[in-house]
């Protein structure tokens, strides 16, 4: 199948995508029907997030808030600040009391997500959040309660569940187009080659962020810009390669095969490579066993070596599916004394190698924002729903707990 034919089954060919609930024309649209956008934690991600908004009618950015000024003021610049009035702050909460706010982008890192989604839904905003959606395990039913009780659509922004390819697999599996057999394991990686490690230093001083805002309810501690900027890899702000990397394809997985929590959950790993004062493992091996279905998923992840880069594949009796964000291949299944079939059937939604990081030909971010603002307007779920969110999160904190206290996690 060619990413033409694919393109057109979804109905998102290049002569008229539908974007955000609307069908992108060169009339626009109506001025009282635009949704008010309000932007919180805004580094290096809420630019990628707004790259993918700007070809999405109907929107209209009105508030940021960052606690760190040189964040908060590029991004001001990135929307339009320069030519028209957009409300800038460090709280959160001052954004949140704006009546002409509608909806909220949500890309602090992994502590403030659920304080903050839950702060919104109870302002009447929706909120697309970043992955993961918690940060700690006893987030997860505070969120959904929330949610349930506010009845806002949230979106979590692990963006598989909107990739082409993916959508095409998902309805292949689901009619039973697909049939690989039984399914006994699933292997998930996301490995990269990062060169000579060499430990950032960054010149930013404590007068230039909110020192006590961006620690949150993390553990109070001094300054230290290292921390602040890699986050994602320390515990008190991130959950390391499982919450950052692990999430996308474990999240994309459940969706297309619709499976429970896992049974029992162990990870190893340790600071092989990356040494410096960083803290969670560059090197992981998580195993999640579902004894009731015989089956057994696992991840690597790695920062030294990029075999294979970043890619799933489901291994079944009968035939082997391979995906990652630009493709999907099926390859038949042979007894072992039998010549192994070539693929039989593939999909290729964007340009660029295998297990590339990210797609070239499409963006990922406007097609999930987009299916958000599509449920927002038709009054429906999101396709990467609060239940979904919390879900793949649990499954990392369990294999980080596993990590952090050395011991099998049974649920």
């Amino acid at each position: 199948m060619t990413r033409r034919e694919a393109m057109k089954i979804l109905g998102i060919g290049t002569a008229g995508m539908t974007l955000g609930g609307y069908r992108a024309t060169a009339q626009g649209y109506a001025k009282n029907e635009t949704l008010n956008l309000g932007l919180i934690g805004c580094g290096g991600r809420m630019r990628s997030l707004y790259r993918g908004l700007e070809p999405i009618p109907g929107i209209r950015v009105v508030a940021v808030c960052d606690v760190y000024e040189d964040f908060l003021r590029s991004i001001h610049a990135l929307v339009g600040g320069r030519e028209r009035e957009i409300f800038q702050t460090r709280y959160h909460e001052e954004l949140l009391q704006r009546k002409d706010i509608d909806a909220v982008i949500v890309a602090t890192p992994d502590h403030w997500h659920v304080p903050i989604t839950i702060d919104a839904m109870e302002a009447g905003k929706d909120v697309y959040v970043e992955k993961p959606l918690t940060h700690k395990l006893e987030e997860g039913p505070r969120v959904i309660s929330a949610q349930k009780k506010t009845g806002r659509k949230v979106q979590v922004g692990a963006q598989q569940r909107t990739m082409p390819h993916l959508v095409v697999l998902k309805q292949k599996l689901d009619s039973g187009e697909i049939d690989i057999g039984k399914i006994s394991r699933v292997h998930m990686q996301w490995c990269r080659n990062t060169g000579p490690y060499r430990e950032p230093k960054y010149k930013i001083s404590q007068d230039q962020v909110d020192w006590k805002r961006f620690l949150g309810n993390a553990p109070d501690q001094p300054f230290d810009a290292l921390r602040m900027r890699n986050w994602r890899w320390i515990w008190d702000f991130g959950n390391g390669p499982l919450g950052d990397l692990m999430v996308h394809w474990l999240d994309a997985t459940n969706w297309l095969l619709n499976l429970p929590y896992p049974s029992q959950v162990v990870m190893s790993g340790g600071k092989y490579y990356r040494k410096g004062r960083t803290e969670t493992p560059d090197i992981s091996n998580c195993i999640m066993e579902f004894p009731e279905l015989d089956m057994q998923m696992d991840y690597v992840s790695s920062w030294s070596n990029n075999l294979h880069k970043a890619c799933t594949f489901i291994m079944g009796t009968d035939a082997t599916i391979y995906f990652d964000r630009n493709r999907w291949e099926l390859t038949p299944q042979r007894p072992n004394r039998e010549p192994v079939a070539p693929v039989s059937e593939s999909m290729l939604a964007s340009e660029g190698p295998r297990g590339i990081d990210h797609a070239i030909t499409y963006n990922a971010q406007t097609l999930h924002i987009s299916d958000w603002l599509e449920a927002i307007r038709q009054d429906r779920d999101p396709v990467d729903h609060v239940e979904a969110g919390v879900q793949a999160a649990a499954v990392c904190h369990y294999g980080n707990i596993s990590y952090l206290q050395k011991r099998f996690v049974q649920l």
